[in-house]
């Protein structure tokens, strides 16, 4: 380094007033780790050396930040470890210079590798989005509520839209896990009432087969057992004596649906549905009745937009899937693609929320990062 580069240096690390509260560093490994695990907090660990002058600058600069402080205080368990003493674990994450900013949840998934000099507002973005990574956001909080009171009222349709949509975009909450697992049940479910429908389809009870049918696909739509209900009913329905029952009782139950869903404010899928029951049963009075509920929503401007949302909501988690399917394919430029999209489609939704925190992690795809547990070499 320059003598001048050196002397502004100096100057840098004698101008920064401390915070209010100095970050309460932890110093041992082993301590703070389970004291992180405990606490459910992810780990904000600095990694320097007593002779890097960066690293006196980042501790005179970045971490004497007020704002800095009170993040770290108050969300993280921080860690500072020297990495002439800590070898093993310097070896273990590959560390390459001094300073190193890693960032990680409790269970050891690293979130940030940030190695070099990290300006406040640099630290505050990753442990920002670090704690979103961590923690359960609003939105997938209340969904699950929602999902929960739609179980209850046996509204399994509902229950698992809500569901998927938390499978799909909170990839890195700890609700996603709990959301998987009810839609497991809620699968299982459907299939033993699709089991019970075959017994009764090869008893010869054809009419009860059909109730039974129906029945999946009113209670459990977006199920893979509702999926093959359609396709066994549609089976029975061919048949000449059926043909008639079964349209009438489809156009009623999608009408019902329909009507359900205006009620409740879902006005992009109560228009999907008043658009097919228009043109599949137009000679219905169920046909009729879709297009004077149609109506209700085309002619009013605030139902409109909100279904015009409900279908971005819907286009931004389509991209989000596309963009997990490219990441999985090792094509990254093409998944940022898909996120950039998001979010200039949604800004300032939780879909939005998850493509910037995505588009992050691509960005960091070729950090070195001990995924198993962060584990301290031994």
């Amino acid at each position: 380094m320059s003598i001048r580069a050196t002397l502004l240096l100096v100057v840098a690390l004698s101008g920064s007033a401390p915070a209010a509260d100095p970050i309460q560093w932890r110093t041992d490994y082993n301590t703070a780790r389970k004291e992180a695990q405990e606490k459910g907090l992810p780990m904000l660990v600095s990694i320097s050396t007593d002779e890097c002058l960066y690293c006196r600058k980042m501790d005179a600069t970045t971490f004497a930040d007020a704002n800095v402080a009170a993040l770290l205080n108050g969300r993280f368990v921080p860690l500072k470890v020297d990495g002439n003493k800590e070898t093993n674990l310097v070896q273990a994450l590959r560390v390459q210079m001094y300073p190193t900013t890693v960032i990680a949840g409790a269970d050891g998934k690293i979130h940030a590798f940030l190695s070099g000099y990290v300006t406040a507002d640099q630290l505050k973005d990753n442990a920002n989005r670090a704690v979103l990574a961590v923690t359960t956001p609003d939105w997938v909080a209340r969904d699950l509520q929602e999902a929960n009171k739609a179980i209850a009222a046996s509204d399994h349709t509902r229950a698992v839209s809500l569901l998927k949509g938390i499978v799909t975009e909170a990839k890195d909450s700890p609700a996603r896990t709990k959301a998987a697992q009810v839609l497991t049940e809620i699968e299982r479910s459907a299939a033993d009432t699709l089991a019970r429908a075959k017994t009764l389809e090869d008893r010869g009870e054809t009419s009860a087969a059909m109730d039974a049918l129906a029945g999946i696909l009113k209670g459990y739509a977006g199920t893979a057992a509702a999926n093959a209900a359609a396709g066994r009913l549609a089976g029975l329905a061919s048949k000449s004596e059926h043909r008639d029952r079964f349209r009438t009782d489809r156009a009623r139950d999608l009408l019902a649906q329909a009507r359900e869903e205006f009620k409740t404010g879902r006005f992009a899928d109560c228009l999907e549905h008043c658009d097919h029951l228009a043109a599949v049963y137009p000679d219905l009075p169920e046909g009729k009745d879709s297009v004077s509920l149609g109506l209700q929503v085309k002619n009013d401007p605030e139902r409109m937009a909100a279904a015009c949302e409900q279908l971005n909501d819907r286009t931004a988690s389509m991209y989000l899937a596309l963009a997990d399917t490219w990441a999985r394919k090792g094509q990254p430029k093409e998944a940022s693609a898909c996120l950039e999209k998001v979010v200039k489609l949604c800004p300032n939704t939780r879909h939005a929320e998850v493509a910037l925190a995505s588009l992050t992690k691509l960005q960091n795809g070729g950090t070195p990062a001990l995924q198993a547990g962060f584990e301290k070499g031994r």
